[in-house]
This record gives C-alpha cells, structure tokens and sequence, in this order.
C-alpha cells in the first residue's frame, strides 16, 4: 500500500479508527459495519472540504450545495453534490488554490497510481456482496464515492449481508479507506478548529497535519474568522487561504465530530450525527434557509447601463416610494460631494435600515439636477442582499461580490471598446478609470458595502487608485475602516420621524389608530428608527390596534436577524459580550462603568475599551458625550437590544453576562438625557450599594474592590469613597494601610481641588497607624499646597513638632530622610514668608521647626519677633528662656 511520506497528525480520523478497533474485537460482521461507518464518514468530510473550494459568487454554488447537504437524507446526495462540486458549474467558481485538489480526484489514471488501486480495493469488496462496477483502464478517484454509495446502500441501506460477505470484503475495504485517507490531497492539508478568545486571539486546534499556517493567529487579534473547521490552501499563513469547513462540526477540545444527518426542521435546525458516539444534536441552520436558486435583484441595485440623470450620466436607482425628506444629512453629504478637491473617500455608516442608501440616492439626484454638476459619470455598483420592504426583510441577488466582480460592473456600464478582446483586464480598466478622468469626473457609488468579501481589502485597494476629482461614496453598516470622510447616519429628529409616520399610517390607513401618545411612543421606542417604525406601523394595520412596540419588535425574529445578525457574527468575543451586557439591562450607563464590570477578577481578561470601541464602530450601540472629563455613556435601542436578550439565551457568554449585569446595575438605572448629570453620581451609587452588601457580607467587599480601583484610575475621586468603604467596613490596621494607600493613590493625581483636606485626613490615618514619619511627611505636604491658608500654618508647624518630638524619644530621629527635612525647611520657609501675619503662639511654632532642622540662632529671632506681637505670650518667653539658657 502506498503511503504519504508526510508524517502527519490523523485526529479527525482517531475516533472512528478507535470504534473501528474496539467493534473489530466483536467480531467481522460488527468490524465490516464499523468501516461501513467510516466511508460514509470519509464521503461526508471529502465532500465538505471540496465544497469549503468552492468561492463566492453571484449565482450562490456554495450556498446551493450546502442548501442540499443539511437537508440530505441519503449518502448519494453528498456524492452527487461533490461530483457538482468537481465537474458541474460550482467548478468555475472553485477558487484557484484548489485546482490540484481538484484534479486529485478527477484526473484518469492508470492501474499504478494509487488511486486506481483505492477506487480497485473498494470495487473487490463491492464484488464480495454482490455489486460493484466493471473499471476501465483509466479511472478518477471520484468513482472511489460512486462505490462506496453502491455498497453502503447494498448492506446498511437496502441489504442484509451475510456475516461471510462481510468478512470476505472487510480487507479490501480496510485498504482501500487507508489508501484515501493516507493519500489524498485534500486530507494532507492542515485542518483546524479554531475558537477565538474574548482576548481576540485563537485557540488552535489540530484536525490534520502541521497546523503551522494557523498558529499566528494564536498571538494577533487583527484576524476576523468565524469559530469552526478550516482547511489551509498552499501552506500560507494568510487568512485568503483559511477556507471555511462549514459542514464539519466539533468542539476546541476535539471531544467528537459531528456531521450532517438531514431532517432539516421547521424550526431551522438540522440533525448532526457523531460517526463514533452515536450522538446526535441539533444545528442552527438560519444561514440555509432562503432558496438556493438565485435570487431576484434589489430594487436599489441601479441601473445596467448609463443614461442621462439631470446633467450627467447614470444609472443611480430611484428615490424610494414613501421617502422622507432628511434635509440635514442630504444638505451634508450633497455638500461634501460638491468638493472634487478633498476627501476622495466618503462613508456613510449607521445601523440596517437606518437610510444609507435612500439619502445617498437622494443627494445624488439632487447634485445631478445643478447646471454645472461636479462629475460627468456617476456609476452605482450595489452589493445588496437584503432588501428591507414594508412587508419585511427580502433576500435578493447581489450584483457584485468580490473585488473582481466591481470592476466587471464598472466595464459593464462604461463599455470600453477593448472590453470584448481577449487580453481585457478589467481590474487595470477599473483602475486607471479611478486614477484618470478619461471619462470625465466620475463618483463612484458602492453601497453595502460590509456585504462584500474582504471588505478592508477593497477600501485599500480603491484608495490606493482613486484621485481627484473623481470621488467614492460607500455605504456600510460597518466602521471597521475608516474613509477620509465620515457621515454617521442615525435615527430621525423627531419632526422627520412624525412625518414619517403620519405619511405611512396614511398610505396603511390607520391614520386614526395614531394617537399623539402613541406616536410619542413608537419615536421614543423606535429611536427613530424608519424601517423599525416602518414594521411598527405595518403590525398595526394587520392587527387593527395600537400594538405594544416592544410585542412586535420581540415577535419579529426575521426583522431583528436582518438588521442586526451579520454585524453581530462580525464582532470579536469580547465585542459580542460587551453587546450582551448592554442589551441585558437596556439603560444608559457611563462607559467606564461597563469596562469596570466586565474585569471582575473571575472573568477571562479582554480589552474592554476596545470591545466597547468596536460595538460603537458597527453601529450597535448608541452614545452620548457629556464632556471630555466624564466620558460617553452608552446604551442599545430597543430592536438592537431585544435581538441581544435573543442572542443571550443561548450564547456561551450567558453566565459572566448576568454577573456582569448585577453590578452593572448598582451604577443605577439612567436614560440618554441623563449623561450630563455626570458619571461621579453613578459610581457613588455603586458604592453605597457596595457598602449596603458589605454590612453584612464583608466578603461582598473584596469582590467589588478590583472593579472601584479600575474606576478610580478613571476618576481618582473613587479612591477617596474607597479609603472611607474600607474604614467603614472594618477598622482593623490592613484596612488602614489600605485606606492610607488609595488617599495617597488619590494625591498623585494632579489638580485636586480637596488635597489639602486629604493631606490632612491622610495624617490622621498615619497617626492612628503610628507611622509618625508618614504623619511628618503628610504635614508638611498639607502646609505647602497653594490654598492651605495662613492661619492653618500654625496648627500644622505644632503637629510637627509634637510628631518630631516623638521621634526622638523613639530615638529614630536619624531615620529622618532627606525629603523630611526638605519638606521642613520648606514649611519653615512658608511661614517665615507669613511672619507679620503669624501670632506670637504660631511664631513659637516656627521657632521650634527651626530648632528642629537645627537652626537655634534664627528660632530665637523668631521668639522674640512673638513677644514683641505679644510680650506676655508664654510659649514664647519660655522658649527664649530655653535658648539664651543654652
């Protein structure tokens, strides 16, 4: 038997080897099902792989195939689908790293090639249970699976086989599985799982052969892969050649394989079938439930040739039915599209259904209509593939996919004479057309632009040609690359909002079922929203009442999968949680307060800022800025928020979100307009909860510490609420070091107005602790703050010198640091600065700092300086008395 000299890691096949090996021990019949077993199983994963080849495209192959597979109740399914896959018209779009995979199994060899000799072993043990095919001289490895489907329906299918045909036909099966599966090309590729952290970084697990290609993903968290099986093509570390194995189910830890076994549900779910264990689950099979035939083109997807728009040529759809004037946004794109100079790169960003494109549509109407209008070309290329009717969210035929596909449009619409020869690069045509202006000024439109493969790619690709004048103007619901100019569109004002539904409610009829409450509600509910409003109107009119917003939003599971599911898969675990958390508790919150929650000690450390920064780029999340120094307060609207709750049910993160959500709502409940109150208020809030707890829990305590010390980085203030929780909770000497540290924590922030009273608090603190040098310290740091005022200088020099006089009697008195003495002597000097405006007691004081740092000549000037403000002032005469005795 021939083998791969590879050596190679089979874990996708060690389960199945291993019931293989336990059933053989039963005896021959139990053996030859087990191998039974394993061809269908081999038959299914060759299959998936081959499919994985297949590229994306307008008529959808891959999607058509899967379509099939996840409802295939046969094994003569999955081979017709991989001979589509081979031969049929999925093989022009299988993509050009699979050619070799390809001809593996489709190229006609002779009888000492491997193959022949594999596709051979599987025919003798056919023959042994009487079937099996004549071969000719020359065979394709492909017959190898038009076999295997003859004899699994002879035996496990239609047929009773004796226990000696099994036995007989068990080592030419045996050898010919070998012969594949050490053989093959596609399974001498590495295969991986790969699980992606919270911290965005992969987990990385090895299915097949060396997973090196994949191992930089376990140390960047730039890479943007759904969780799954992946194949590498042509062994490079590239995420283009990471191919998407979506008919393979496991888990990071390997535990089981899992296949499609049909019985495609109502409900969206699939059967999968464990080929070791037996075990079956159910899949989520949203993704395949539109028809695979292509579907009917967008009703934005413009025109396919260019006609005269006003004063320039277009093909630009028109303005929707039922279009409401936005004045503001058109009057700010319009304005920005007028300028040829700058910004060659415009975006337009928001939410699904939030008016992208209408308003892009109508801005562009509006500039075509000027007398001298700034581009002679205006070409709209659409990657739409839902459009969002009155009656709901539509699937639809994209017009372009890939970054090929665009320049095809583009030749399609501006037909250059050498478009029909053979040499045409329509790539370099699109190029140069971005570059020159051969055809005049021209914009360039790509709307939905998220929906494209490799979107990031595509920005730098145009940015990299595009000059001026020509401009671009992309409409996507995702941030994730950022234009020269951005325009973030959001929900309606309130006037936009009314006059949309006044207008829809009048064309359903309903106008009468519109209160001015109601409509109150279905703006506030809707955040203005027009395709949410738009749905909210359309359930009124079935169902002849003012129904409940809320009711229709959670009821309308396809509205909220069509606006929200494709940029919720596109976030990063950490991302996804953070999105969870808001929806949990549809409130307002300080964005601190949710990146402080999220690192509790308990939970897997992720970057939150950056979580909380990507949700906010894709438009899931709304903010509001109070000021620079209070930072955004965030919140979700209500569909994108009950689509979360949705999500939450059955999302791995369920359990961290509801303990993040407990302490989140300590911070207290708050809405958008609530954000100039500040966030201080809010983390007060957390704190007297905080204490509440402690009161009886002192454990309660410990937990919250970690997530007040993150939030006092943010707002130092926290340190002090902090130094008070731990006294108050407990006053043993730990919780005093504890307390003295976050004051001192709080004192190295700059430009803190309550320093004075602090420095102060915090030698109290130190004297309780009978750390006198800390007491010392903290004194002096008191008397030498800009607003300590005059008449607290004396009380401050007495505590110096009672702390100093301690210190000599504990006989440390040369432990005094430099710093201490510095400190004095600046205190000495501060008060000398202040001398005609001391007391007599308070030049006492200072003549006793100055005997401390050992300068007696000046103390007794100091004195006598006392008794001449008052000569009968006790602490002065004695200290005179003291000095002109020495």
């Amino acid at each position: 038997m021939q083998k791969n000299e590879k050596t190679a890691s089979k874990t996708l096949f060690s389960g199945i080897n291993n019931r293989i090996h336990l059933d053989r021990e039963e005896g021959d019949y139990a053996y030859f099902h087990a191998l039974m077993l394993k061809l269908e199983f081999l038959t299914k994963i060759v299959a998936s792989g081959v499919i994985a080849c297949v590229g994306d495209d307008v008529d959808r192959n891959r999607y058509s195939l899967e379509h099939r597979l996840v409802r295939a109740n046969s094994l003569g399914t999955w081979v017709d689908a991989l001979n589509t896959a081979l031969v049929g018209p999925p093989a022009q779009s299988l993509i050009s790293g699979a050619r070799d995979l390809v001809r593996d199994l489709t190229e006609q060899v002779g009888s000492t090639d491997w193959r022949h000799m594999a596709v051979n072993q599987l025919n003798q043990a056919a023959r042994r249970l009487d079937t099996g095919s004549d071969l000719g001289g020359k065979i394709a490895l492909r017959r190898f699976f038009d076999i295997g489907t003859q004899l699994r329906n002879r035996t496990r299918g239609h047929g009773a086989p004796t226990a000696s045909q099994c036995s007989r036909s068990c080592e030419h099966l045996e050898d010919a599985l070998e012969l594949v599966i050490q053989n093959m090309e596609i399974l001498n590729l590495p295969w991986v799982h790969l699980h992606k952290n919270l911290s965005g970084k992969y987990r990385v697990s090895s299915l097949l052969n060396d997973p090196s290609p994949f191992n930089y993903l376990k140390k960047t968290s730039d890479a943007r892969l759904f969780d799954g099986v992946y194949l590498n093509l042509l062994d490079k570390t590239d995420a283009t050649n990471h191919l998407h194995v979506a008919l393979v189910f496991t888990t990071p830890e390997l535990l089981d394989i899992w296949l499609p076994n049909g019985n495609y549900k109502s409900d969206k779910s699939f059967e999968v079938l464990s080929y070791v264990s037996n075990d079956v689950r159910q899949e989520d099979g949203a993704k395949w439930q539109h028809p695979p035939a292509r579907l009917p083109k967008s009703e934005t997807e413009g025109a396919t040739v260019l006609d005269l728009m006003g004063n320039t040529f277009a093909n630009v759809p028109p303005i929707p039915t039922g279009y409401v004037t936005r004045s503001d946004l058109e009057r700010c794109l319009g304005k920005e599209l007028l300028n040829t100079d700058r910004h060659p790169i415009v975006t337009l960003t928001g939410p699904g259904g939030i008016g992208k494109t209408t308003i892009a549509i109508k801005a562009i109407r509006e500039i075509s209509q000027r007398e001298s209008p700034p581009y002679d070309v205006i070409l709209w290329i659409s990657a739409r593939d839902v459009d969002l009717l009155d009656a709901g969210p539509k699937p639809v035929s994209r017009r372009v996919f890939t970054q090929y596909d665009i320049a095809c449009a583009a030749a399609e619409l501006l037909e250059p004479t050498a478009r029909n020869s053979q040499d045409f690069d329509p790539e370099k045509f699109f190029q140069d057309c971005l570059a020159n202006n051969k055809n005049g000024p021209t914009l360039f439109v790509l709307d939905n632009f998220e929906t494209l493969k490799n979107p990031t790619d595509v920005v730098e690709w145009v940015d990299t040609y595009i000059r001026p004048p020509n401009k671009i103007l992309i409409t996507t619901r995702f941030r994730n690359f950022q234009g020269d100019y951005a325009i973030k569109i959001a929900g309606m004002s309130e006037d936009e909002a009314n006059t949309l539904i006044d207008e829809h409610a009048l064309r359903l009829g309903v106008s009468r079922l519109i209160k001015a409450n109601y409509k109150r509600t279905l703006i506030d509910e809707s955040e203005g929203h027009p395709y949410v409003i738009k749905i909210l109107l359309g359930q009124v009119a079935k169902e002849g009442r003012a129904v409940a917003p809320g009711r229709v939003v959670a009821t309308s599971d396809h509205l909220l999968d069509t606006l929200f599911k494709r940029t919720y898969d596109a976030l990063s675990p950490g991302a996804q949680r953070v999105f969870l958390l808001l929806c949990s508790w549809k409130v307002y919150v300080p964005e601190v307060a949710v990146e402080a929650v999220a690192l509790r000690p308990e939970t897997e450390r992720f970057d939150v800022a950056g979580a909380l920064e990507e949700v906010v780029r894709f438009s899931l999340v709304d903010y509001s800025e109070p000021d620079e120094d209070e930072g955004r307060f965030v919140g979700v609207p209500l569909a994108a928020a009950i689509f979360g709750q949705n999500k939450l049910q059955v999302s791995p993160f369920k359990v961290a979100v509801e303990e993040d959500r407990k302490l989140l709502m300590d911070f207290g409940a708050g809405k958008r307009e609530d954000a100039h109150r500040g966030t201080f208020p809010r983390i007060d809030n957390l704190i007297r909860a905080v204490a509440t707890r402690a009161s009886t829990q002192p454990e309660e305590l410990g937990k919250a510490i970690p997530v007040l010390e993150y939030l006092a980085t943010r707002f130092p203030k926290t340190y002090l609420r902090l130094a008070d929780l731990v006294l108050e909770v407990g006053g043993d000497k730990q919780r005093k070091e504890k307390a003295r540290n976050y004051m001192r924590n709080y004192l190295e922030s700059p430009d803190m107005p309550e320093k004075h009273s602090v420095w102060l608090s915090l030698a109290q603190l130190c004297e309780q602790c009978e750390d006198t040098m800390g007491e010392v310290h903290a004194l002096c740091e008191a008397a030498l703050l800009p607003t300590s005022e005059k008449q607290n200088l004396g009380h401050i020099a007495n505590r110096l010198n009672n702390r100093i006089r301690d210190l000599k009697h504990q006989k440390v008195e040369d432990a005094w640091s430099k710093e201490v003495r510095d400190l004095l002597r600046k205190v000495i000097q501060k008060m000398e600065n202040n001398l005609g405006t001391l007391s007599a007691t308070d030049c006492s004081r200072l003549a006793w700092l100055h005997l401390n740092v050992s300068n007696s000549e000046r103390a007794l000037d100091v004195a006598q300086a006392g008794i001449k403000k008052e000569p009968t002032n006790d602490y002065c005469q004695r200290l005179i008395e003291k000095l002109q005795s020495a």
